[in-house]
């Protein structure tokens, strides 16, 4: 018993308030070990199958939408359970520019699947498959966009593949990836959700952390910004969310860019990317935005109370503290996204009693170098925490795992399992309708339960399996 109250304790979902994430799940291609050990210098040991995965979440105003991204799953393998790793993409314009449409950026998240991990790579809000506008640099649909995908990969893993996984959570990204993996990190923290993602350790890269601080002196500074389209998204996204950042493109921004930039922003883009808006608009932030809306969110720099600034404040992830192990890679020259952001929130972290946060120096290349030298840092640390994964034989994989059927059912569902373990059942408010012991073939009767679909975990072998039940 005392060994079932520890896996309890380790795996427990507590109160999830989601029904069914996934929606659908195509496999796209596979990619050898070979290729990806020889292309990326790293010693990896799995093939690696890509599927594109749709799934369930909400949008800026807690509405139900869909999303997508690429799910990678190590194969090839004699090991029965991996971790899941969440890789967050840079920044992108065009909808099609995304993982789930296998891209140069989704290549890392192969890598990270070669080297022994599930890896839920989401395309964000407003891209992909996902409908409107991209919420660009907004911390919250950044990290339900990550969680629920994480959910939907749980599904698919318990339902589909003959693999388990083993509830470690590690999480990444680089540049708005960067700001979405700390996003995803403080929201599971500031919403009590550790016992459903047991996130090892975090590797923001290279991401505005403190958008109200360096990312702000960056707008208002008289130095020449490279990537002045990252501004004009920042605007058009806060817009979506806040709905009081400016009423028509003429009221920010001086002419010819006022007529520019909307067809960059109007939520079905597939054609125009951010490396031409970035040839149409001046490095110079005085002649692209206005007198007047500049000098207001200048002339408000102390009180903050300008709608840009409350914007800017709200998607702050630099200021809180992590009880999980945080390493935030940088490097010196980097032109789009200033090092310091990663200075910044590692003091406030440490200050405020973070156990374990660094900002680590990855190089002094620029925005573009530090993507290897930081995220080939973040993977050889990922790798030194991740449990070992349980080896055995294929033939050995199935049993490992419990089975539930008949699925769906009106009366009864019986669960095989090897050895013992403890069954928990969720309705889809989250609230725990039964629970027992069970040890190799148990039948759990269903007929006085509600109509719908059950989450259903169960912990066993020193592993958390989560499935599903639907009562018809």
């Amino acid at each position: 018993m005392k060994n079932l109250i520890t896996l309890f304790i380790s795996c427990f979902i507590i109160g999830n308030s989601y029904g069914q994430q996934l929606v659908s799940c195509t496999y796209l291609n596979q990619t050898s070990s070979l290729i990806l050990s020889v292309t990326s210098g790293l010693n990896v040991s799995y093939d690696v199958d890509l599927y594109k995965m749709v799934y369930n979440t909400v949008d800026v105003q807690g509405n139900p939408t869909i999303a997508s991204g690429a799910f990678l799953v190590p194969t090839n393998t004699n090991c029965a359970d991996f971790p899941i790793a969440v890789y967050n993409h840079g920044t992108t314009l065009r909808k099609i520019d995304v993982p789930s449409y296998d891209t140069q950026e989704t290549f890392i998240g192969k890598i990270f699947a070669a080297g022994g991990y599930f890896v839920c790579m989401p395309d964000y809000l407003g891209m992909g498959e996902s409908p409107g506008l991209h919420p660009y640099v907004h911390g919250e649909s950044e990290a339900t966009a990550s969680i629920d995908m994480i959910r939907a990969a749980r599904e698919y893993i318990a339902n589909t593949l003959n693999l388990i996984d083993n509830s470690q959570v590690f999480l990444t990204g680089y540049s708005q990836g960067g700001h979405a993996c700390m996003a995803t990190h403080k929201y599971i923290h500031d919403n009590n959700l550790q016992s459903e993602f047991d996130v090892i350790a975090s590797a923001p890269c290279s991401g505005p952390y403190d958008l109200s601080g360096i990312m702000a002196d960056t707008i208002m500074s008289p130095t020449p910004y490279s990537n002045p389209g990252y501004i004009t998204y920042l605007l058009a996204s806060y817009e979506l969310v806040y709905g009081n950042i400016f009423n028509t493109w003429s009221d920010v921004l001086y002419p010819p860019y006022d007529t520019i930039v909307p067809p960059y922003f109007n939520g079905n883009n597939t054609t125009l990317g951010m490396g031409s808006l970035n040839n149409l608009l001046p490095n110079d932030m005085s002649l692209l935005i206005r007198d007047t809306c500049m000098n207001n969110f200048r002339n408000d720099s102390v009180n903050k109370n300008h709608p840009w600034w409350q914007a800017l404040l709200d998607n702050d992830n630099y200021n809180w503290v992590p009880q999980e192990p945080v390493r935030m890679y940088y490097c010196t020259a980097d032109e789009q996204v200033a090092y310091t952001n990663a200075l910044s929130a590692e003091s406030y972290m440490t200050s405020n009693g973070a156990p374990s946060v660094q900002s680590v120096n990855a190089g002094s290349g620029n925005h573009g170098a530090c993507v290897f030298p930081a995220l080939s840092a973040a993977y050889n640390w990922f790798q030194s925490l991740k449990s070992a994964c349980t080896v055995t034989s294929s033939s050995s994989l199935a049993v490992l795992a419990p089975k539930v059927y008949p699925n769906p059912s009106n009366d009864y569902f019986n669960i095989e399992l090897k050895g013992l373990g403890m069954l928990y059942v969720f309705d889809v408010n989250g609230k725990m309708i039964h629970e027992e012991i069970i040890q190799n073939n148990t039948k759990v009767d269903v007929s006085t339960w509600s109509k719908g679909m059950y989450h259903i975990t169960i912990n066993s072998n020193e592993h958390c399996y989560h499935s599903y039940f639907v009562r018809n």
